[in-house]
């Protein structure tokens, strides 16, 4: 049941529905963790690449695999993106949004990556295709 309701909330968040909303009454929620952090604190860590920097990766990919495991029809995020690619693009983003919390410039990322996701891991094959008819 809690599965459901967190896909649910998800979904939302991703197709940018207010229909479902894990946020309070306000548009506020709870941010743990790196994600709680600015993106200029950010920035300083990717600078320094020190161990603070690994701590954003690891709580990046613990984002990232969330959302592989809860939205819908979803392997993976990042399609044919690399980390690399990633990690660049939320510089960038930073860069311009230094004030926006970590987390939430990863839901922007996920927004912007999620039409382009891979729905279904490779070497599979998915869909109603899936299924062969067994003839008598």
């Amino acid at each position: 049941m809690r599965r459901i309701a967190s896909t649910a909330v998800l979904l939302a968040i991703l197709a940018g529905t207010q229909t479902v909303s894990g946020r309070d009454m306000d548009g506020q929620y709870a941010v743990f963790g790196m994600g709680a952090e600015n993106c200029a604190t950010y920035l300083v860590a990717r600078d320094r690449a020190d161990v603070s920097e690994r701590w954003y990766h690891r709580w990046l990919a613990g984002y990232l695999t969330a959302v592989n495991n809860a939205a819908a029809s979803t392997y993976n995020i990042l399609g044919d993106k690399s980390m690399a690619d990633i990690l660049d693009w939320l510089e960038g983003y930073c860069a311009a949004n230094p004030n926006v919390n970590f987390a939430n410039a990863v839901a922007d990322m996920v927004s912007v990556l999620y039409e382009d996701r891979q729905n279904i891991a490779p070497g599979k094959k998915g869909g109603w295709n899936k299924f062969s008819t067994q003839q008598d």
